[in-house]
């Protein structure tokens, strides 16, 4: 592990510690070549507003990027819903999720932070995908875009 290329690799593309000040502290790693986010300090805490289905609706670059009833990416989403239960427990038995993050369980091992907006009287949630672009690639998480049904 090279620890100063990934403190750098954070600064450029806006990810860990170094960027999100007093939102939660996920520290990032990188384990032979591919990134690991450690979430062994995150303890759950509840959140009611999260609890409930959330449907996909778009995956954009940015958060800002996102116009409600017109969809950015052009295709299918391979993410259609998530399902969140009391308890940090989902629909998906390889995510997990505390207040403000959601935890990959399985062989990603990786937090995706999660912000939830009203906008037009609808609540939306801006979900970070951490895909091979982040894990391996180390680019910037894009974001699904999920409303609440």
């Amino acid at each position: 592990m090279n620890t100063k290329i990934i403190a750098v690799a954070a600064m450029v593309v806006g990810f860990g510690a170094l960027a999100y000040g007093a939102e939660v502290q996920i520290k990032t790693t990188e384990v032979d070549g591919r990134l690991r986010d450690d979430f062994s300090n995150l303890s759950f805490v509840n959140d009611p507003e999260v609890l409930g289905i959330w449907k996909s609706v778009d995956f954009v670059r940015d958060m800002e990027d996102f116009t409600p009833g017109e969809q950015n990416f052009r295709g299918g989403l391979y993410l259609e819903r998530l399902v969140f239960k009391a308890n940090g427990k989902t629909d998906m038995p390889w995510f997990g999720w505390t207040k403000g993050v959601v935890m990959h369980l399985g062989g990603d091992h990786t937090a995706s932070r999660y912000t939830i907006k009203e906008i037009d009287g609808a609540k939306y949630m801006f979900f970070e995908w951490k895909s091979g672009d982040y894990i391996i690639r180390h680019q910037k998480p894009k974001y699904y875009v999920l409303k609440k049904i």
